[in-house]
């Protein structure tokens, strides 16, 4: 008989995609062109710079040793001069600074840290499922649905959060690509400075990602009683390399260093300094036009398809950040997912993302132009 799995792991919800995924398995296995619009995993490689670092510092000659749970020195120097420069927040990067392996593990990590059995976790609706699943039912906590009204903006309305033990916000967000407005952030802050029983969490994945002289803020500009999660996976097309860091208040980031820990032995440390590497090739708030130029395409991208949705009739959330695409389509989103699939199209349903995404579906914008004209010509055959 097989050991029976622990009851937090029984209480995980079942993966949102999987029977959607078989099913483009099998259309795949069949030889049919299928058009994936469906993960957030970046089809552009990483810059030139960024591999020729790894390279480099593959042959360091520490490199093989065990690195440091919160991360090594140097980087986190290096992470707090990108800091500084990119949104004017000086870091002690001794104490406010904590390499993590990729936002997920630093997510959820945290989870560890500070939500104790029973506790409540505001977690937005929509969202990346991870904050649910990964942190307050893996932590035996409990879920407060903070709703994302379209309405609002999909900001949220945080008297929604009172008393909750954590609370994730992500600008810009993830699935809908919404941005807060500068008003929100003062408001976000003075929660976070009136709430000490709370820990407020904004990932920002998607800081870099952003169109049209947009320029996304800092929590930490605001205050610094907050964790801030960023990540290399997206500003450099790095999704596998596993690294990010987190920064924050300094008892925030010594919990976080403690519990990774016991946990983990830190972040490949080649690919750590990789990571200070690339961040140290902006200038102020400049990117390097490697990064500029990635820009520029996933915003042409976003220009067409919001264009190409609109034309057929959906009702689509335009931003100037992200590579998502969040489009309304009816009640039942399930119905245009497999009247697309069977165009051989693959989009996001919105219920993967909380009961509060039913109703919509999400494009993520990872494949080349002529192929991303190619969906939505499909897709505008749906009945």
């Amino acid at each position: 008989m097989k050991p029976l799995y622990a009851h937090r792991l029984n209480a995980l919800p079942p993966y949102p995609f999987a029977e959607l995924q078989r099913k483009a398995a099998e259309k795949r296995a069949r030889g049919e062109d299928v058009i994936d619009l469906g993960i957030g995993d970046p089809d552009l490689p990483p810059p030139a710079f960024f591999v020729e670092a790894l390279q480099r510092h593959a042959a360091d000659p520490d490199v093989h040793l065990y690195s440091s749970s919160q991360g090594n020195i140097e980087v986190r120097r290096a992470i707090a001069r990108f800091f500084k420069g990119r949104f004017g927040v000086e870091l002690d990067p001794d104490k406010q600074i904590c390499v993590v392996i990729g936002a997920k593990e630093g997510l959820s990590s945290l989870g560890r840290v500070y939500v104790n059995p029973g506790d409540e976790v505001g977690v937005p609706s929509p969202a990346y499922p991870v904050y649910g699943a990964g942190v307050a039912t893996l932590c035996n906590g409990h879920v407060r649905t903070i709703a994302l009204r379209e309405e609002d903006g999909f900001l949220p309305r945080l008297r929604e959060a009172e008393g909750v033990r954590m609370l994730f916000v992500n600008y810009p967000n993830n699935p809908t690509g919404a941005i807060a407005p500068e008003a929100f952030w003062p408001e976000l802050a003075d929660f976070c400075d009136t709430h000490p029983e709370t820990v407020v969490v904004h990932d920002h994945a998607y800081s870099e990602m952003t169109f049209g002289g947009y320029r996304a803020p800092s929590l930490l500009q605001f205050t610094q009683n907050a964790v801030e999660m960023h990540s290399i996976s997206k500003v450099f097309n790095a999704t596998g390399f596993r690294a990010g860091f987190a920064a924050g208040r300094e008892d925030f980031m010594a919990g976080l260093a403690k519990c990774k820990s016991q946990i983990d032995s830190g972040a490949p440390l080649m690919i750590q300094r990789t990571m200070a590497d690339a961040l140290g090739r902006y200038r102020g708030a400049t990117p390097p036009p490697e990064v500029e130029e990635m820009r520029r395409i996933y915003g042409e991208r976003r220009a067409l398809a919001e264009k190409g949705l609109e034309k057929i009739g959906l009702k689509v959330t335009h931003s100037p950040a992200t590579f998502y695409v969040w489009a309304h389509v009816g009640t039942d989103e399930m119905r245009f997912v497999e009247a697309a699939l069977e165009k051989d199209v693959i989009v996001t349903p919105g219920r993967g993302f909380g009961q509060l995404g039913m109703g919509f579906i999400r494009l993520a914008l990872t494949q080349p132009l002529e192929r991303i004209r190619e969906a939505l010509d499909r897709l505008a055959a749906i009945q």
